[in-house]
């Protein structure tokens, strides 16, 4: 028998087991997370003379989950008519739904989803004023090309009156949560957050309404971004007087691992006047809110990450092809 013959062989299959071991050692799993929470509370306006009332106010809330692979969840709209708060049904899309609360405006603990939900009350002339709440949230965590989206929308419009001239302030408590991962490269997750807010002239403004506003009929504006020396107001800053913390106007996103976004704080007060004051009678208010979050996995690529087993084995691989490489006939 070639006892050389048969040692070479039998250490070029320890080799080869080796390599295939080392190429199979790791594979990533592709996966990612979005979050995005828009909270409002107390939100008041209030004059610096006279009285306000509204009449004649809409809400219009919708929600929206797309999961792929799952069930599709078509967006849900309501018009709640002037005294009715907003609430529709949270929406949910996936195999992580079962048991999701309604109207919970946190991270949850589900596997494989997208939820949208969204819902105002209250009165915003009261000391308790109105609530104003949005969230969605999708994760996928999943071997294979995939990708789920979740959003809502809430808008009104409210038909104000002031009793006689005076400035308007906007104030409210609000928070932030907007969170992104991903685990492999090229894996994405994109959030958003917007609130809006402001006056604008109608029908029945009073005479000259127009010369303090915009082309799109907009006197007053409050967007928080972030700046307090900027309301976002389109007459101008105010230097004094206003509170923006942080901004609730924002994207954040990530494609990479090593780069997760969040942006998360608690309740803090927002603020902002008119800097000039409005002439008694009729004006509209309006507000959108959203919240968005999207995400893709991509298909998982082989990575090498080679346990130190696997690193023993190769070693022992390369020194067996060596060992025969030195034994074959010269």
């Amino acid at each position: 028998m070639n006892v050389d013959h048969t040692r070479s062989k039998t250490l070029g299959w320890l080799g080869a087991l080796a390599a295939a071991s080392l190429l199979a050692s790791g594979q990533a799993h592709a996966g990612a997370y979005g979050l995005a929470v828009n909270e409002l509370s107390n939100f008041r306006i209030t004059t610096s003379a006279g009285a306000l009332s509204l009449a004649g106010a809409n809400r219009n809330a919708s929600d929206s989950a797309f999961f792929q692979g799952g069930v599709a969840v078509n967006p849900r709209a309501v018009n709640t008519g002037p005294a009715a708060n907003a609430d529709v049904p949270q929406v949910c899309s996936g195999s992580g739904c079962t048991g999701l609360p309604q109207n919970h405006y946190a991270p949850t603990t589900a596997l494989e989803f997208a939820r949208g939900d969204a819902h105002a009350f209250g009165n915003m002339l009261n000391g308790t004023g109105s609530t104003v709440l949005a969230v969605s949230e999708a994760q996928r965590n999943t071997v294979g090309a995939a990708s789920a989206t979740a959003g809502d929308t809430l808008t009104g419009s409210v038909n104000l009156t002031l009793s006689s001239a005076g400035f308007i302030t906007f104030s409210f408590m609000g928070r932030r949560d907007l969170r992104t991962s991903v685990t492999a490269m090229g894996d994405k997750s994109n959030v958003s957050i917007m609130d809006i807010f402001n006056i604008s002239c109608n029908s029945a403004s009073p005479v000259g309404c127009l010369s303090h506003a915009n082309a799109d009929g907009v006197i007053f504006q409050f967007a928080p971004d972030g700046d307090a020396n900027n309301g976002s107001d389109i007459n101008g800053n105010h230097g004094a007087g206003s509170l923006d913390p942080f901004s609730l106007n924002m994207t954040a996103g990530t494609n990479d691992p090593s780069t997760g976004r969040a942006f998360t704080n608690g309740l803090a007060q927002f603020s902002l006047t008119s800097n000039f004051a409005l002439a008694a009678g009729s004006y509209t208010l309006n507000f959108s809110k959203s919240t968005r979050t999207d995400i893709v996995v991509i298909d998982p690529v082989i990575v090498v990450v080679p346990a130190p087993a696997t690193l023993l084995l190769l070693g022992t691989g390369l020194a067996a092809l060596a060992f025969t490489r030195r034994r074959q006939p010269k």
